[in-house]
C-alpha cells in the first residue's frame, strides 16, 4: 500500500536548496540523499481498458533496468493518497502482464487479450531528487522532488512536484513534514497523479467545472465522526478540483466552484462542531470564515460576466446599450487584475489550511475532548435539519410579503439549509429529500437572477453611459415580476415543512 502526500510547486523556487538548507535541518534524524533520472511509459489499450478499471500500468526504466507497476484507485483525501501498488522487475521495456499476481485481476478480465492490445499512451521523464529519511525508530519516509515533463500526442506539460511517501510509522508524520515544506516553499495541494494528468493530455481533454456534488452517503449506523469526515472530504474535493480547473483553463466559472467548496467545508465544520468540539476545529472554522471572505468578490465577478454573456438572460436587452457593455467588460478585467485568483490559490495560507483539513480524519483531535463522535448521526440529523428549516422560516416568514432585498438577505440561510441537506438527507431516503428541496432550489435560482439585476442597478449608478434611466426602469420592472414568481414558490415550499 502506497501512502503519500503530493504537493505542487508554484513558480520557480529553488526547491532543492530550500529542502536541504531549511527543511532537513529542522526534521533531524538521518537522511540518505540520492538522485536518479527516470523515464516512464504508461500503457493501455485503445479502448482505455485499464482506465476503466481504475488502474494505471507503467514501465519505469533506470540505468538499463526495468520495473513494471500497476496502481489501483485506492482512496484520496485532499492531497493524501493511499493506493495498492504492485511492482515486478522485468528484463525489457515492454510490460508482461502474466508476471503480476493473478489475484489483482477481477474474474471477468482476459489478461491475454489485454496483453495483445497494449500500446503506449503517454510518457513521463523527470529528474528525481530523493531524501530517504529515518526520523526515529518508527518513522521512515521518502521525500522526493520531481522536475520534468509529461508527453503525449506531441504535447507536453511540466512536472514540478514534491511527494512525501510513508515507508513506516504513523501517517501523521507526513503532515508534520509537509507543514515544514509549506512554511518555506510556494506550494499547493496535488490532487491529480502523473498518470491522471497524462491521460488528460493524451485525450486532448480540458478540465471541466462540476455541478454541486450529490448527497453524502450515510446509513443508519454511520457515526457522527464518519459523517463529518465524509462531508469534509466532499467539500475539500470540490474546492481543490475547481482550483485545478481554474489554473489549467483560466475559466472564471471555476472560481465559483472554489468559493462554493470553501463554503461547503466551512458549513460542514459549523454543522458538526457542537458534537466534535475541540480547539483545533474551532480554530480551523475561524480560518475558513476569513478565507471565504477573501473570495467574496467572485459572485460580483461572475454576475458581471453573466450580464455580458451572449447566452445571458438579459443579453437581448443589454445589446442596445453597447457603451454599458463596454463599461462592464472594463469592470470585469479590473477585478481580475485586482484580486489575482491564480496568486490567491498559491498562497501559503491556502496550502496550510487545506493541509490542516486533510489531516483532520487522520489526527482526529475531537477524540481527546469527548465521546460524542461515536454516536450515530441519525440521532441528531432530524433535529439539525428541522433547525435549518426553522431558521429559514424565521428569515422568510410566511405571512410577510417579500421584496427583492428580503430575498437577497435570505440567501445565506437558504445556502446553509441546503448544504446541511447535502450532508444529512441521504439517511431519510430519496423521495422525502427531493420533495422538500425542489421549491427551495427554485427560489435560489430566482435569487441568482435577482443578484444580477441588483448588480445591474448598482453598476448603472457608477457608469457614465447614455439612457441609463430607461435601463434602470427596465431592471426595476424585471425585479418586481421575478419576485411575484418567487413568492409563489415560497408559499409552496413552506407548505412542505420536513417532519
Amino acid at each position: 500500500m502506497e501512502t503519500e502526500l503530493k504537493l505542487l510547486v508554484c513558480g520557480d523556487a529553488d526547491v532543492i536548496a530550500t529542502i536541504e538548507n531549511q527543511v532537513l535541518p529542522k526534521l533531524g534524524g538521518h537522511c540518505d540523499p540520492s538522485e536518479v533520472s527516470l523515464f516512464n511509459q504508461y500503457y493501455d489499450t485503445e479502448e482505455k481498458s485499464f482506465r476503466a478499471m481504475e488502474m494505471g500500468l507503467r514501465v519505469r526504466g533506470q540505468n538499463g533496468q526495468y520495473e513494471q507497476t500497476i496502481k489501483t484507485a485506492g482512496t484520496r483525501q485532499g492531497s493524501l493518497q493511499q493506493r495498492p501498488e504492485y511492482n515486478v522487475d522485468i528484463d525489457q521495456p515492454q510490460p508482461d502482464l502474466s508476471l503480476f499476481d493473478p489475484q489483482i485481476w477481477s474474474e471477468d478480465v482476459n489478461v491475454g487479450s489485454l496483453q495483445q492490445h497494449l500500446e503506449v499512451i503517454f510518457t513521463t521523464h523527470f529528474q528525481r531528487h530523493i531524501y530517504h529519511l529515518t526520523l526515529n525508530e518508527e518513522s521512515v519516509l521518502e521525500l522526493v522532488y520531481d522536475r520534468g515533463s509529461i508527453s503525449a500526442q506531441g504535447h507536453q506539460t511540466d512536472i514540478n512536484e514534491i511527494e512525501i511517501e510513508l515507508k513506516s510509522g504513523p501517517v501523521g508524520t507526513l503532515f508534520d513534514v509537509a507543514d515544514k515544506l509549506i512554511d518555506v516553499l510556494p506550494l499547493r495541494a496535488g490532487v491529480m497523479s502523473k498518470a491522471a494528468r497524462g491521460y488528460l493530455l493524451a485525450g486532448g481533454q480540458e478540465l471541466q467545472s462540476r455541478p454541486l456534488p450529490g448527497f453524502v452517503d450515510l446509513d443508519q449506523d454511520t457515526s457522527v465522526e464518519e459523517a463529518f469526515c465524509r462531508a469534509l472530504e466532499m467539500g475539500l474535493d470540490y474546492w481543490q478540483w475547481h482550483e485545478l480547473c481554474y489554473l489549467e483553463t483560466q475559466k472564471p466559472k471555476a472560481l465559483k466552484g472554489i468559493r462554493t467548496g470553501i463554503h461547503l467545508v466551512s458549513q460542514a465544520l459549523n454543522l458538526y462542531l457542537p458534537m466534535l468540539q475541540c480547539p483545533e476545529l474551532m480554530e480551523l472554522q475561524q480560518r475558513l470564515m476569513k478565507w471565504l471572505d477573501d473570495w467574496y468578490w467572485v459572485d460580483a465577478l461572475l454576475e458581471i460576466k453573466a450580464l455580458r454573456s451572449r447566452k445571458g438572460a438579459f443579453r437581448k436587452r443589454l445589446m442596445k446599450h453597447q457603451d454599458f457593455l463596454s463599461y462592464l467588460q472594463g469592470r470585469y478585467e479590473g477585478m481580475l487584475r485586482q484580486y489575482q485568483p491564480g496568486e490567491l490559490i498559491c498562497t501559503k495560507e491556502n496550502a496550510s489550511l487545506q493541509l490542516a483539513l486533510t489531516a483532520l480524519p487522520i489526527r482526529q483531535p475531537w477524540r481527546d475532548c469527548d465521546r460524542a463522535w461515536q454516536t450515530p448521526v441519525l440521532e441528531h440529523a432530524k433535529g439539525w435539519l428541522a433547525q435549518s428549516w426553522f431558521q429559514i422560516s424565521q428569515s422568510m416568514p410566511r405571512d410577510k410579503a417579500f421584496n427583492p432585498q428580503h430575498y437577497l438577505s435570505a440567501e445565506s440561510s437558504l445556502d446553509q439549509a441546503l448544504f446541511n441537506s447535502l450532508f444529512l438527507a441521504d439517511i431519510f431516503g430519496e423521495e422525502r429529500r427531493e420533495q422538500y428541496r425542489a421549491p427551495w432550489l427554485d427560489i435560489l435560482d430566482g435569487i441568482e437572477e435577482l443578484k444580477l439585476l441588483s448588480l445591474l442597478m448598482a453598476e448603472l449608478e457608477q457608469a457614465d453611459v447614455e439612457n441609463k434611466d430607461k435601463l434602470r426602469a427596465w431592471g426595476e420592472e424585471k425585479s418586481q415580476r421575478l419576485v411575484q414568481i418567487m413568492e409563489q414558490s415560497r408559499q409552496q415550499a413552506q407548505l412542505k415543512e420536513p417532519s
